[in-house]
């Protein structure tokens, strides 16, 4: 049996500090730390998408300068970092890790039994990518099964942005569209 871990965008630029910075985060943190421990000790695939921009990126239209390549906003928090020898870092400068090259390749080359998703924020870059791979596993005619794991992903509170509400609607669509949902 195959099995992924997906861990997105733990970066200081979502939760330590920066312009899309939230502490709150931080808190599903004990909870991705169990999934990696558990991922280990299981032999899955573990695999950490980095945001990281270059200074005229597209997405600035949409969002403020966040997670520029090489600064410390695009770098994992720090109770992560002992576990990068243990994942694939991918870095991605799109909402949608699905869309890399270096992902893809991965799982045109291994059909997986069961991917396991965490991370932030979960109405943008974890939704964005959970229903691509959905979408994939259908066009494919692939078997695998998407869980996201609820209580190790979160989102960040703003001006017209309720983060319980956000994560929760998101939630409910992911699981809607054929992802299982589940808790640590």
């Amino acid at each position: 049996m195959k099995n992924m871990l997906v861990v997105v965008d733990m970066v200081n630029g979502f939760i330590n500090f920066g312009a899309l910075a939230d502490k709150k985060i931080n808190d599903i943190t004990p909870n991705i730390i169990k999934l990696i421990e558990k991922a280990k000790s299981e032999n899955f695939l573990i695999v950490a998408f980095k945001d990281c921009h270059s200074e005229n990126d597209k997405e600035f239209e949409l969002f403020p300068p966040h997670c520029l390549k090489g600064s410390e906003e695009s770098e994992l928090i720090p109770e992560l970092k002992g576990y990068e020898k243990d994942m694939i870092m991918i870095e991605k400068d799109t909402t949608n890790g699905f869309a890399t090259d270096e992902f893809k390749k991965i799982i045109k080359e291994t059909e997986f039994d069961n991917v396991y998703v965490c991370g932030c924020c979960t109405d943008i870059c974890v939704v964005g990518f959970v229903e691509s791979f959905l979408k994939y596993i259908k066009n494919n005619n692939r078997k695998t099964k998407i869980h996201v794991i609820d209580n190790a992903c979160y989102t960040f509170n703003g001006e017209g942005h309720d983060a319980k509400e956000c994560h929760n609607t998101s939630i409910d669509s992911m699981k809607k569209q054929g992802a299982s949902i589940k808790r640590v």
